[in-house]
């Protein structure tokens, strides 16, 4: 069994951790209800000490640093309905050697990328607006020789994270990686069989591939995560399920995004795919599982964590995602977009989508539109701003009277009307 990087947290360590977390200023100036809301959610989390930094999943920025006190107080100003993004993710490319089953970038027309100036001149506006976490996905980033440099123009308002395969990934890489300032990869890794993962994948190999990738991050140093896509056959064998995470273990990753089939690119039309309640259950009892037992990863599942119970869905109004082409869409499944950020500014862009994601969801937004995404038979992917509106309109991202549980706790005042 690898040893994973770090030492998790708990009973009086975790106590302790706990208190320091809560000394800056975003959480000392917190009413009672808020400090309530927050300690909410901590207790479904796992904390891991890892070079003097406190890590609680690839969500939140780790402890201490100006991203976490950032990103405290943005989470603070959403819930008293200021419209500002906490986390933004930029498809760097859509080039990529897999076909997986469940790619939510498959159907995008246009595979064009974005410059590495306009990249850094747009992640320089998502900073100054308040984002505390950046993605690097794709498409496969590793494919981009000047990762590096798109990594580096993050500043210590944000934390970086890496989408990847593990794609050719070398020692040499890794370290370039780290000395840019990457804080968190999350490499692909859907089985414990390699030939069930490689099939899901569509290149032989890739199984071998992430273990490498894996091994490499950690033996650097870093808090390393997998992202995980379990499809419904798997979730309905629990014992196989349960060796996957088994494997995670082995492996020594310290963190898991687990995340459920949505319908979106190869998925759009094929809603079998989408989980059922019962399996949702099985997930649930899976994260509560692996953060309560030492050695296991912490898990974020989306499903868990995006379910009205926490904190809903955040696509379109704390979360935004701009693809290769430059479109400014609410998160990376949501096939809807208000605008490019090459063609208009992209403060207005935003501005915009928050006036109709002016709350959080109780429910997957991109789960709710397929069907009409399918039905319209629009031609573009991401839809076009008349069409986009049109959707919006079929379907409010957020409920009428209702919120996610967090955003309750936190003191928001729920929607009295959907938006116009």
């Amino acid at each position: 069994m690898s040893r994973l990087n770090g030492k998790q947290l708990y009973g009086l360590s975790r106590l302790i951790a706990t208190l320091k977390m809560a000394t800056p200023k975003e959480v000392r100036n917190a009413t009672l209800k808020q400090k309530l809301a927050f300690n909410y959610a901590a207790k479904q989390m796992k904390m891991t000490e890892l070079n003097g930094k406190i890590y609680t999943n690839t969500f939140t920025p780790y402890f201490p640093s100006k991203a976490y006190n950032r990103y405290l107080k943005g989470v603070k100003d959403a819930s008293a309905g200021k419209h500002n993004p906490i986390i933004t993710n930029f498809a760097i490319t859509a080039r990529c050697p897999c076909k997986c089953w469940h790619c939510s970038f498959s159907d995008r027309n246009k595979k064009d990328e974005m410059s590495l100036d306009d990249l850094k001149i747009n992640i320089g506006k998502v900073q100054d607006m308040g984002v505390s976490v950046i993605g690097i996905t794709g498409g496969e980033p590793l494919l981009r020789k000047d990762l590096e440099n798109i990594v580096a123009s993050i500043d210590e308002r944000s934390m970086p994270l890496l989408f990847t395969t593990g794609y050719k990934l070398t020692r040499e890489r890794v370290r370039d990686l780290k000395k840019a300032g990457l804080e968190i990869p999350v490499i692909s890794l859907d089985h414990y069989r390699a030939e069930i993962h490689d099939k899901g994948r569509g290149v032989e190999g890739m199984f071998d591939t992430a273990l490498n990738a894996i091994e490499l991050f950690k033996s650097e140093g870093f808090y390393t995560a997998v992202s995980f896509v379990p499809d419904k056959k798997l979730v309905n064998d629990e014992d196989e399920l349960n060796k996957v995470i088994k494997l995670f273990r082995e492996l020594g990753v310290n963190d898991m995004r687990l995340t459920s089939p949505i319908r979106s690119g190869c998925l759009t039309d094929t809603p079998e795919e989408i989980l059922s309640d019962k399996n949702r259950r099985t997930l649930a009892e899976l994260q509560e599982k692996c953060v309560r037992t030492k050695g296991y990863p912490g898990v974020f599942g989306y499903d868990y964590f995006e379910s009205k119970k926490y904190y809903g869905c955040g696509a379109g109004f704390h979360y935004m995602f701009i693809d290769s082409q430059g479109n400014l869409c609410p998160c990376d499944f949501t096939m809807i977009s208000l605008g490019n950020v090459k063609e208009r500014p992209l403060e207005e862009i935003w501005r915009e989508t928050g006036e109709k994601f002016r709350y959080p969801g109780c429910s997957c937004y991109a789960n709710t539109i397929a069907d009409t995404v399918l039905s319209k038979e629009y031609k573009t992917r991401p839809l076009n701003v008349s069409d986009s509106i049109d959707v919006i309109q079929q379907h409010c991202p957020y409920q009428v009277g209702e919120l996610p549980v967090f955003f309750q706790k936190m003191g928001m005042n729920p929607p009295s009307c959907v938006p116009k």
